[in-house]
């Protein structure tokens, strides 16, 4: 169902409730043709309310509600809240069997959302707000007991970062080494997001005397394309402005994203192209990036289980407070909008 379609459902959903409540949604029975066409356009801009991985989780997520709901002749969509706390028991005690650990508390308030999401969206009520559900989930975010597996990426600072350079030192082919670089040494200065570092673009960048400047137009804390822009010293120990320019040198690349996929060989980019929006081929996606990280600190004898792409952007606060940097610096250079978040990453000193 797209877009358009999945948003006339929902007004019609929503005038029938307000009908069946004598009340009236608006006056006209009928839209005149006149507006069609940009009621069709405005409604088109639905598609762009949640970015493209966040959909992608919600319908996994609903998707396994809805199996539960149909295996016990319960309702998914409206849900009862009583069906969305049996849910919640059933997710609790689920064991996985890849590690033994119970689902965390994370992965159930994310199914959740996908349920409050697709109800609202199908202009239903949420039984996510229902005060019963709510009082489950405040108890089971409190509950000490469960054997879950809730731990944090670990940082990368600059001792990881200088193993990891080591290891790619070792790759065979050029263009893999001078990419691989660039994408670590920018991740951990700039403390990007894997999403964000996949949607860098060249005409992004500015080199200038003393400092690489990268403009990141929408990130998960600005999400209205308002102006974001990193600033990042060029003399900065593994600075990243000479690794982003010696992968531009050797690519030649002038526009489109940063970070490309390479042929087989690891001598030659691949063919490049944007199609619709984000969608298109010859360029590194953010779970791209997260495979790399996760297969050089494997390489480097890093546990991987505990290092992934959030690693650099954590690894960026924690190495800029190491280096005496205040929390004003640290929050421009990540692009955090409250400085509550960053307690979750600053350590105290040795």
């Amino acid at each position: 169902m797209n877009e358009l379609t999945q948003f006339n459902s929902a007004l019609v959903t929503k005038q029938q409730s307000a009908h069946d409540s004598n009340e009236k949604f608006f006056q006209e029975n009928q839209l005149p043709l006149s507006i069609l066409d940009d009621y069709k356009s405005a409604a088109s801009e639905t598609q762009y309310e949640i970015s493209a991985n966040t959909r992608r989780a919600y319908q996994s997520s609903f998707t396994i509600f809805k199996n539960y709901c149909d295996q016990h002749n319960l309702s998914a969509l409206p849900a009862d809240p009583r069906s969305v706390i049996s849910f919640i028991g059933h997710q609790k005690e689920i064991y996985q069997e890849k590690n033994g650990h119970q689902l965390s508390k994370q992965t159930i308030n994310s199914r959740l959302a996908a349920i409050r999401f697709f109800h609202i969206q199908a202009a239903h009520h949420s039984p996510t707000e229902h005060p019963l559900v709510i009082r489950v989930m405040r108890g089971l975010m409190r509950n000490q007991y469960r054997h879950t597996s809730d731990y944090d990426q670990q940082p990368i600072t600059y001792d990881e970062l200088e193993m990891l350079l080591a290891i790619i030192d070792q790759q065979p082919q050029e263009l893999t080494r001078l990419r691989d670089k660039a994408i670590l040494q920018l991740g951990l200065q700039g403390g990007f997001r894997r999403s964000e570092l996949a949607e860098v673009k060249i005409e992004h960048i500015s080199f200038l005397r003393d400092k690489l400047k990268v403009r990141v137009p929408y990130s998960k804390s600005n999400q209205q394309g308002q102006r974001e822009w990193k600033d990042l010293p060029k003399h900065e120990l593994f600075s990243a402005y000479d690794a982003v320019q010696l992968w531009l040198n050797a690519t030649k690349l002038k526009q489109g994203h940063l970070f490309r996929s390479l042929s087989r060989d690891g001598n030659s980019i691949r063919d490049y192209q944007i199609t619709q929006g984000k969608a298109g081929k010859g360029f590194l996606k953010g779970d791209d990036i997260y495979q790399m990280i996760k297969k050089y600190c494997d390489k480097a004898g890093l546990n991987s289980q505990f290092f992934g792409a959030h690693s650099l952007r954590s690894g960026c606060v924690t190495q800029l407070h190491e280096n005496d940097k205040d929390h004003l610096y640290i929050m421009a250079r990540t692009g955090h909008t409250d400085p509550r978040s960053l307690r979750h990453y600053l350590k105290p000193k040795d």
